[in-house]
């Protein structure tokens, strides 16, 4: 962990953002419902790409070339066409529970999804609301309409919205070293995801397909989110997912 910090910008910004919730080098982790059956972390990764197998994305959002509120989901057909505000490009890709996989620490599984951001000025991806849903369908056609292919038609495992989490103010997500790193990584409890069953044939985890709705502020170049395509739904966690979850309870510990 504090070598992870260590090799970070270690700038403060709780003056210019300080009704924001702020995930960076000076505060490297936020604990979403704390104490509760769906308890979520962010955490400040700041890793190089080239140092690990995190290199699937299952969602970018191009470049808006000014401060704009964009919406996207991963709808699945991988290509340029993903429904957004203002927003010239989007490629989304189906996600399963299978390839997204899972790691395990302190006797919890944990399925973990990684953001790496490409902002200028405020330096931060500014989020506003993020969901997470399983579904039957490889791909989806709508958010907001309910009903089949429709994202919100899944089973919903994790949700942050600044309204009823942070009083109408945003979830800064620091942007760090440029493209070569992934930036925050979002790790969410495995038992949140509903299982889809449909075919006795394929694994569950094989037809229970991800769905991933975010909104957030875009000051520049494209943004990805993504998972590790190492990971295993049943493995023992690889030693610097390890090292960086234990040194994050390991502060949530000194916190409390």
């Amino acid at each position: 962990m504090a070598a992870l910090i260590a090799a970070t910008i270690g700038l403060s910004h709780s003056a210019v953002k300080a009704a924001a919730i702020i995930v960076d080098s000076s505060n490297p982790v936020y604990h979403d419902n704390a104490d509760s059956d769906n308890e979520a972390y962010f955490f400040y990764y700041d890793i190089a790409k080239s140092n690990s197998d995190l290199d699937d994305t299952f969602l970018e959002t191009g470049a808006s070339g000014s401060s704009t509120l964009i919406t996207a989901y991963n709808d699945g057909d991988g290509t340029a066409n993903t429904p957004t505000d203002n927003m010239n490009t989007a490629t989304a890709n189906s996600l399963t529970l299978a390839q997204a996989g899972s790691f395990t620490y302190n006797g919890s599984l944990w399925v973990t999804f990684y953001l790496d951001a490409n902002q200028q000025g405020n330096t931060f991806y500014d989020v506003d609301k993020l969901e997470i849903y399983t579904s039957a369908y490889s791909q989806v056609d709508s958010y907001n309409t309910s009903g089949t292919n429709a994202v919100t038609d899944g089973n919903l495992a994790y949700s942050w919205n600044k309204t009823d989490d942070n009083g109408g103010d945003v979830l800064s997500l620091f942007y760090g070293n440029g493209a070569s790193n992934w930036d925050v990584a979002l790790y969410v409890p495995l038992d949140q995801f509903t299982s889809i069953d449909t075919d006795s044939s394929i694994p569950d985890t094989e037809e229970t397909y991800i769905q991933f709705y975010v909104e957030y502020t875009d000051t520049a170049g494209a943004d990805t989110w993504g998972y590790d395509r190492g990971a295993d739904i049943i493995p023992e966690p690889s030693s610097a997912l390890l090292i960086s979850l234990g040194g994050l309870m390991s502060l949530l510990r000194r916190r409390r």
